[in-house]
């Protein structure tokens, strides 16, 4: 074999090697992280749980609030501390109870999102990729190749509301992710299909 039929192969074999590396059913950090990133532009954005408006809160959970600030009396007497929502004292007719009624401020409304047969829930921020850490080796399951990567996000558009100090004593989920901005770990579980990596769930 000459020189030049060797240099040849080794340049058609170093250009098939490249051409692996760049396919995006590759499993490399540039891919899961387009993947993560695609989960985040659909599925991205951080809320509360659904709220059934308006909110009744009965005596019992008012006395107990100092020991459980996370209960309901403290999670709207944090909404209402923020101005997202408004209490009035009313008497149910039915039972005759006292209970302090809650209904959603007109400046909740920008940070709403409704979705048909579910709560409006109000949503305070979104996720994007910080850095994909690490992912597992893919492996064949049912015919459907898989794997899961490990990465770390960053917060945006974080509402100024979400962080005082009562809404995260209120509601330690979202306190969880504001105060730990940039230090935790997720696991996304993810597919290889024609286009690509997707992930798990992207479509439901």
């Amino acid at each position: 074999m000459t020189k030049t039929t060797i240099s040849l192969v080794l340049c058609v074999t170093l250009s098939a090697a490249l051409s692996a590396c760049n396919s995006k059913t590759s499993a490399n950090e540039k891919n899961f992280g387009v993947t993560v990133t695609q989960y985040f532009d659909k599925k991205g954005e951080m809320c509360l749980d659904p709220v059934k408006w308006p909110v009744d809160v009965y005596e019992v959970d008012i006395r107990q609030q100092k020991m459980y600030p996370d209960n309901v009396a403290g999670q709207m007497a944090a909404l209402e501390a923020a101005g997202l929502a408004r209490a009035e004292d009313v008497d149910l007719p039915e039972t005759k109870t006292k209970v302090r009624r809650y209904t959603m401020a007109d400046a909740a409304k920008p940070f709403l999102r409704e979705k048909a047969g579910r709560a409006p829930r109000l949503c305070w921020g979104r996720k994007s990729l910080d850095k994909v850490v690490r992912w597992a080796d893919p492996v064949k399951k049912s015919g459907q190749e898989e794997s899961a990567v490990i990465y770390t996000y960053q917060l945006s558009d974080v509402a100024a509301w979400a962080r005082l100090p009562k809404v995260k004593e209120a509601f330690p989920e979202l306190g969880r992710n504001v105060d730990g901005e940039h230090k935790q770990k997720e696991k996304l579980y993810v597919k290889l299909t024609e286009k690509g990596w997707e992930a798990y769930g992207l479509n439901d």
